[in-house]
C-alpha cells in the first residue's frame, strides 16, 4: 500500500541516518538494535513516528535534526551554511583517539559536527535559514541534550548604519526585535491600507542575549580578528528577505518603503538585520526552567544596506573562520 511505502522509505531514511553516524563512531551495537527494531516495526505496520502531540521522535531519533539522545553537545555553534559548518568543524578534534568526528546529516538540512574544542564537548550544527528552522532546531536539540546549554548563532546579516562597513562582525550585544510581515493588512488597497487600517509590518520590544556569554564573545572576537571589526548593538530578525527586510520587489506589492527607517527610528542603536536571531533569544528566555538555555548572536556583515557596498568572497571567509573561532572559545570558556 501507499502509507506501507511511505513507512519503509522513512524507516530507510532513518537507517541511513544512524549508518552515518556509526561511520564516525565505529562500530556500536545499540544501532545495530536499533535497525533490527525499525526492521521489526516495519513488518508489524506499525506507525511511521510516536508521540504526535508532544515531541515525535522516530525510533529514538527527533524528527527533523534526526539526533538521537547524546549526540550533540550542551555547547553549540548554529549557523546557516553547511560550507560555514564544515569551516568551523576543521577546529573541533575526535572525542576519541582513533575515531573520527561525529557528522551526522539530516533528511530535513541539518548538518551536525560534534567534537572536541579546548577541552570541552563542543557541536556545530547549519540549520539553513529561518525562523521555524530554530524553533525545529532548538526544541529538538533540547530533547537530546541532558543538563543546561549554551547556544550561539553565527550567521550573516546586512547592517542598517552607513558607517558600519562590510566584513566586520557584528553582536547582538542589546539583543534583537522581530520584524514580521502584518498579514492581516495584505492584499494592499489603493490607500496602501486595508479597510481596517492595519500596519503593514510588526515590530515586537527587544529581546535580550546572555549578557555574560555575550560579553565573552566579544572578548573573543576582539582577540582573533581585533576590536576594530567589532560592532556592538541591536539587532532586527525579520520573518523573510525580502518583504520585512524593505527589499523592493515590483511582483509583489509589499508596502515597506518605511521598515528600515522604522526600526531604527524606534531603536537608534540598531546596527544588523537578519532572520534567525530573535527565535533563538526568544525560546531560551522562555526555556524551563529558566536559564537552562543560555544564548548570543553574531554575525560578519555582509551588505550594508544604505550604501549598496557587498563584502568580496575571500574576506568573508577569513572572518567566518576567525569569528567563528572566537564564537567556539567563548562557548568553551563558559561555565554551565
Amino acid at each position: 500500500s501507499s502509507t506501507q511505502r511511505l513507512l519503509q522509505s522513512k524507516v530507510l531514511s532513518r537507517k541511513r541516518l544512524n549508518r552515518a553516524a556509526a561511520m564516525v563512531q565505529g562500530p556500536d551495537a545499540k544501532r545495530q538494535r536499533t535497525e533490527e527494531k525499525e526492521e521489526e516495526h516495519l513488518k508489524r505496520g506499525a506507525s511511521v513516528y510516536s508521540d504526535t502531540n508532544g515531541m515525535p521522535r522516530a525510533e529514538g531519533r527527533v524528527l527533523h535534526v534526526g539526533l538521537a539522545d547524546g549526540e550533540i553537545a550542551n555547547r553549540i555553534v548554529i549557523v546557516g551554511h553547511v560550507q560555514r559548518a564544515e569551516l568551523l568543524a576543521a577546529f573541533l578534534e575526535p572525542e576519541e583517539e582513533g575515531s573520527k568526528v561525529f557528522c551526522l546529516a539530516s533528511d530535513r538540512g541539518y548538518t551536525t559536527y560534534t567534537g572536541m574544542f579546548q577541552g570541552e564537548r563542543l557541536s556545530v550544527v547549519s540549520i539553513g535559514m529561518g525562523l521555524v528552522m530554530v524553533d525545529f532546531f532548538l526544541r529538538e536539540a533540547r530533547q537530546v541534550v541532558k543538563g543546561p546549554m549554551a547556544v550561539v548563532r553565527f550567521g550573516t546579516c546586512g547592517v542598517l548604519p552607513s558607517t558600519v562597513e562590510v566584513g566586520t562582525i557584528s553582536v547582538a550585544s542589546e539583543g534583537s526585535v522581530l520584524v514580521q510581515r502584518n498579514y492581516a493588512a495584505f492584499p494592499l488597497m489603493d490607500d496602501h491600507e486595508n479597510g481596517d487600517g492595519h500596519e503593514g509590518y510588526l515590530i515586537s520590544a527587544p529581546c535580550p542575549s546572555d549578557a555574560e556569554l555575550t560579553q565573552g564573545i566579544v572578548k573573543m572576537m576582539n582577540e582573533e580578528v581585533g576590536a576594530s571589526n567589532v560592532v556592538q548593538g541591536m539587532n532586527a530578525t525579520a520573518d523573510s528577505f525580502y518583504g520585512s527586510q524593505g527589499r523592493r520587489d515590483p511582483c509583489f506589492p509589499d508596502a515597506n518603503e518605511d521598515v528600515i527607517a522604522e526600526v531604527t527610528r524606534r531603536h537608534p542603536s540598531m546596527v544588523s538585520m537578519e532572520m534567525e536571531t530573535y527565535m533563538l533569544l526568544h525560546l531560551a528566555q522562555c526555556a524551563s526552567p529558566a536559564g537552562s538555555v543560555r544564548a548570543s548572536a553574531a554575525a560578519v556583515n555582509v551588505a550594508n544596506r544604505q550604501t549598496g557596498d557587498v563584502v568580496g568572497a575571500a574576506r568573508l571567509q577569513a572572518m567566518e573562520r576567525d569569528g567563528g573561532k572566537a564564537i567556539m572559545r567563548a562557548l568553551a570558556a563558559m561555565p554551565l
